[in-house]
């Protein structure tokens, strides 16, 4: 079989899992949400070389344990999934996410806070990266 290795696709499935997070935090999944979701598969070095066809099911899967389990719990399991070289990127990911569709609202700050620790990023460092993310707004 050739394509990513499967250390990679849940590698993937994690990073996946940390911004759904984030996006469901508000309880909705909005089309700007898509639609970034959409750019970010095509053109983030965390996720571009997973085919469509394998990063859909990735999606759904993670949106369906979303909607069963504690997202704390799951923040955890995914964050922990995620090598240290990466936990940097793929918050501040996470963050440009949270503020995508122009709006904070639901558990998003909570989800991003209880990330930043789950990932180690340094408190000083997650808040700056936040409200850069926020101004962007």
């Amino acid at each position: 079989m050739s394509g990513p290795t499967p250390e990679y696709r849940a590698f993937v499935e994690a990073g996946i899992g940390v911004c759904m997070s984030v996006i469901m935090a508000d309880g909705k999944f909005t089309q700007d949400e898509v639609v970034w979701w959409e750019a970010v598969r095509q053109r983030h070095p965390l996720f571009h070389d997973v085919p469509a066809g394998e990063f859909s099911p990735m999606l759904q899967r993670v949106k369906t344990r979303l909607g069963a389990e504690s997202w704390k719990s799951l923040v955890d399991e995914w964050a922990g999934a995620i090598p240290e070289k990466f936990r940097l990127a793929l918050f501040t990911l996470a963050t440009e996410v949270a503020v995508v569709d122009k709006e904070l609202e639901g558990k998003e700050p909570e989800v991003i806070r209880h990330l930043w620790r789950a990932l180690t990023i340094p408190d000083d460092a997650a808040r700056k990266i936040f409200m850069d993310r926020i101004e962007r707004m």
